[in-house]
Parts: C-alpha cells; sequence; structure tokens
C-alpha cells in the first residue's frame, strides 16, 4: 500500500465527525493541560493526553469492538475489500478504487481487493452468450 496521503473530497458528515473530534480535543486540552502533550499537535488520531495511538491499535482493538457488538470475527482487512466491491457495484472504477485505497499498483486493486458480485458474474456470462449468440439447448422428449 502506498504510504502518501490520498487526498479526497471530504463528505459533508465526515467533517462534522472530524469537528466534534477537534472540540472533544480541545476540550481534553484545558482539562489535562499540565498533562497535555504538544508533541503530535496535528495528529488527529491522539488519546486524551495528545499522545499519538500507535499504529497496532486499531487493528489489535478490532476483534474486541466486533465481540461488544456481538458481529462474527473478520479480519481487520476485510471491510477494505467490501468497500472496494461495493464501490466497483456501484461505477466507481478501478482507478478511482485504487486511489480510495491507496494502492501504488492497479494490479493490487483490480486483483486482490475487487469482488465481483455473483450478478456481475451472471450478467458477464449473458454478455459472453449474447456476443457469441450461443443456441439454448433443448431437452429432447
Amino acid at each position: 500500500m502506498s504510504t502518501r496521503v490520498s487526498l479526497c473530497r471530504i463528505r459533508e458528515n465526515f467533517l462534522e465527525l472530524l469537528l466534534r473530534l477537534l472540540e472533544k480535543q480541545q476540550a481534553n486540552r484545558a482539562l489535562y493541560n499540565d498533562s497535555h502533550s504538544n508533541q503530535y499537535q496535528d495528529y488527529i488520531y491522539v488519546n486524551k493526553l495528545r499522545e499519538r495511538i500507535k499504529p497496532g491499535y486499531i487493528t489489535q482493538h478490532f476483534p474486541l469492538v466486533l465481540k461488544k457488538h456481538n458481529l462474527r470475527r473478520i479480519r481487520f482487512q476485510h471491510p477494505r475489500h467490501s468497500c472496494a466491491s461495493l464501490h466497483l457495484a456501484n461505477g466507481v472504477s478501478l482507478k478511482e478504487n485504487q486511489a480510495w485505497l491507496g494502492h501504488s499498483h492497479y494490479s493490487t486493486t483490480a486483483n486482490i481487493y475487487v469482488h465481483l458480485e455473483y450478478s456481475s458474474k451472471i450478467s458477464s456470462a449473458q454478455v459472453m452468450s449474447n456476443t457469441l449468440q450461443i443456441p439454448i439447448m433443448q431437452k429432447s422428449s
């Protein structure tokens, strides 16, 4: 996966979420003033003392969140695959998916992340059948 930051249009609801997070961080700064770290001032994902949350934290706590909400256990990576597949099923191109997921190689998105729905496979088979004009075989009586 590419380490560069992908810039994309921030949807209004996501912007509202970020603004609420900023308000909470400002409240924590006032509450924990003496203990508050200024080292990660520009980071979004920090704890109450403004210390950077370690990269593995989300992956490690994902199973706990699933269990808390009575959801079946899946790998943290699976929602990324679902997102890519849903994008494709709803008209988002592979190239746009590549940018959204931050992949540096198109083939990573195409070969690993995007999975066709059953209906897409049926549609593809129908296109081939129509193109090749395969006659329908009738059962002999």
